[in-house]
């Protein structure tokens, strides 16, 4: 599975380092515009709506049906999971990683998403292990906890975008283009 962010990453390594000097510039804009979308989303799940998507469910799903134990299974869920994880921390992303491309080559730049793709694949491993080792435990203490978890992921959600609309306003330069 980190194998899957690995290479997803490095992918995503090379195109940026290939074309970053190009979109550099636009980063504080993307950045600007994740960050409004995440206070109006979370502005949104304020007022009661909820985010549900069966995608996730359905693909799992299919990757399930043909074998469990494969390989390419594990990779491919890598992968999209990789792709779930990056459009979640895509501003800090941006400003973090995608500044590497700013001042390097290809070849640094891209092994800075590498170096991403390890440490999501170790966090994911970490937390699939102690799932392992304390599943019902775990499972007991997260029903218990449900009933917080929209709630309190609603404040965080508006929190971050909050910040990240700052962020890109004050440090990333965007209100000296206003003024």
């Amino acid at each position: 599975m980190t194998t899957g962010f690995i290479v997803l990453f490095a992918v995503i390594g090379i195109i940026f380092g290939i074309g970053g000097q190009f979109l550099v510039r636009f980063f504080p804009w993307i950045g600007l515009a994740v960050g409004v979308a995440l206070v109006l989303t979370g502005g949104w799940m304020l007022r009661g709506g909820a985010m549900y998507s069966a995608l996730g469910e359905r693909l799992a799903a299919r990757i399930g049906e043909r074998s469990r134990s494969s390989l390419r299974n594990y990779l491919l869920f890598g992968v999209s999971y990789g792709t779930a994880s990056l459009s979640c921390t895509l501003p800090i992303f941006l400003a973090v990683v995608g500044g590497s491309v700013a001042v390097s080559n290809i070849l640094p730049a891209t092994s800075q998403f590498v170096l991403y793709g390890l440490g999501m694949g170790a966090v994911i491993t970490a937390l699939t292990l102690s799932m392992a080792v304390f599943k019902a435990a775990f499972i007991m203490k997260l029903r218990q906890a449900l009933a917080y978890i929209q709630p309190i992921s609603t404040v965080l959600l508006l929190a971050a975008g909050s910040y990240i609309v700052y962020y890109w306003l004050t440090q990333g330069g965007l209100l000296d283009s206003f003024v």
